[in-house]
């Protein structure tokens, strides 16, 4: 007979209720030693595993290149753990502080202590990568671990479990699936820490949940990444710069140029359209070229074209080879004219992380 699924505060507890239970049976934070070997152990795995994590983050996408995913999340996962590697035993010692000449002969020192369990809420644009940074961070302090991939990338999710199952304990480190309701749920439980990486409003929710608990939170929050283009710079200089940026994994990225203040508008979108023309010969039919993440975000962006356009914008389309878009792929698009009326100018391009609560 088939079982229900648990409710969603259940999918999210029980994982949790599990780690913490460990937490409290620890006696001592781990060794600096124990928690070297898991990095490289953690190391060892992504090296080992990068073809697959790139086939579930394609799959995920619709598509998006294998090396996109390794330039992009597995290279920095990579240096990311051979700086921590590299670092943790000076970033662990005490460090001496002034002490007040009431207390003297004492003396005064920051001894470094784990918070207890982190609860990681990552977005889908880098899924695999925005999971696993925090996580370094996390166990190069001697925390334990609960991860909430988001709902729109289940390969990946099923790729960042199989990753913790083979590298950490089940009460160390673990991952929760599900939807919003599972998302909602996860940002109340008393996390020692709660990270997320998502946009603006749904940080506000995740906050809010947090305060409940007095559960401190780190909150890595999208905008609008303007650029800012001098009057004798360069231009094609410039042009290089933001299409490569903005091209990247098809603009969704939170740190890629969004918008540009430039005496030069007309000469500099020129400058640009021809730059990505140069990038990319055609986009659709391109397996250099990654995909929109999921029809609704590919429906969202076309709505904030519409809107531009209604207002006023001019709308110059990047199409070097007359191609018809598909439903996954999208054309460059330049909005020329655009003023703060518009949706587009009103919150980040794309966005991240409004499905997890």
């Amino acid at each position: 007979m088939a079982h229900d699924a648990p409710p969603p505060v259940d999918a999210a507890r029980e994982p949790f209720e599990r780690i913490r239970a460990a937490w409290r049976a620890q006696v001592e934070p781990s060794s600096v030693d124990t928690r070297l070997e898991k990095l490289k152990k953690l190391k060892r795995w992504v090296l080992a595993n990068q073809p697959a994590v790139a086939q579930a983050i394609s799959q995920d996408f619709g598509h998006r290149p294998a090396q996109e995913t390794v330039a992009a999340e597995l290279a920095m996962i990579v240096a990311e753990l051979d700086h921590t590697v590299s670092h943790l035993r000076g970033w662990a010692l005490p460090e001496p502080r002034d002490t007040f000449v009431g207390f003297l002969p004492g003396s005064s020192r920051v001894v470094r202590q784990p918070r207890g369990v982190v609860g990681i809420l990552s977005p889908w644009n880098y899924p695999f990568m925005l999971a696993v940074d925090p996580l370094i961070g996390a166990i190069a302090a001697g925390n334990r671990a609960l991860i909430k991939p988001s709902e729109y990338s289940p390969h990946t999710a099923e790729v960042l479990t199989r990753m913790c199952a083979e590298v950490f304990a089940a009460d160390e480190v673990a991952v929760v699936t599900g939807g919003p309701e599972v998302g909602a749920a996860f940002t109340r439980l008393p996390f020692d820490l709660l990270f997320f990486t998502g946009s603006t409003s749904v940080g506000k929710h995740v906050m809010r949940a947090a305060a409940e608990n007095l559960t401190p939170v780190v909150l890595e929050l999208g905008g609008k990444s303007p650029v800012i283009v001098h009057p004798r710079f360069d231009l094609r200089r410039a042009a290089q710069s933001i299409a490569a940026g903005k091209l990247l994994n098809a603009g969704q990225t939170c740190i890629a140029p969004d918008y540009v203040l430039t005496d030069r508008p007309e000469a500099l979108a020129s400058a640009i359209e021809a730059e990505m023309k140069g990038y990319y010969p055609r986009f659709v039919d391109n397996n250099d070229y990654c995909s929109i993440a999921t029809d609704r975000h590919h429906a969202r962006l076309g709505a904030l074209l519409d809107d531009a356009q209604k207002k006023g914008a001019t709308i110059r389309v990047v199409n070097p080879g007359n191609e018809t878009p598909s439903a996954r792929k999208m054309l460059p698009v330049l909005v020329l004219g655009a003023t703060d009326d518009m949706l587009v100018m009103q919150d980040e391009i794309f966005e991240i992380g409004r499905a997890h609560v």
